[in-house]
């Protein structure tokens, strides 16, 4: 992707807003933010990557298959694989220690069901 292409162009920007990119090297856009009135730079392309987006539709189709070929250098995909599976695995685990603690609330509940009647029975035969 031909970079000076960015120059110019408006990206958003998720807590910063709207903003101009003024400069482009291999390593870092210059975005200058008019309504915060300060400059800020970004790694490129990791910059986006969730935080900008470029308005011009056709080169934000450029910059995704450049940051999907970032992502896959840089294992991204792979870690949010594993992130996921890390998370099913935690639910699995939480959902099997809910219903354990569950059979053992229902196992004390019907221990003391047991006791009460038992003892109840035991009362009424002394009498």
């Amino acid at each position: 992707m031909d970079l000076e292409k960015l120059v110019n162009q408006t990206v958003i920007h998720k807590s910063f807003g709207k903003g101009i990119i003024r400069s482009v090297d291999k390593k870092y856009l210059e975005v200058e933010f008019i309504e915060k009135g300060k400059v800020s730079r970004f790694l490129y392309p990791d910059c986006f990557y969730g935080f900008l987006t470029i308005e011009d539709s056709g080169l934000q189709l450029e910059i995704e298959a450049v940051v999907e070929d970032w992502k896959q250098d840089r294992g991204v995909i792979q870690k949010e694989k594993l992130r996921k599976q890390y998370e099913k695995n935690m639910r699995s685990i939480e959902a099997r220690r809910l219903a354990a603690e569950e059979k053992r609330l229902k196992a004390a509940q019907r221990a003391m069901e047991h006791r009460f009647t038992y003892s109840s029975s035991s009362f009424n035969k002394k009498k």
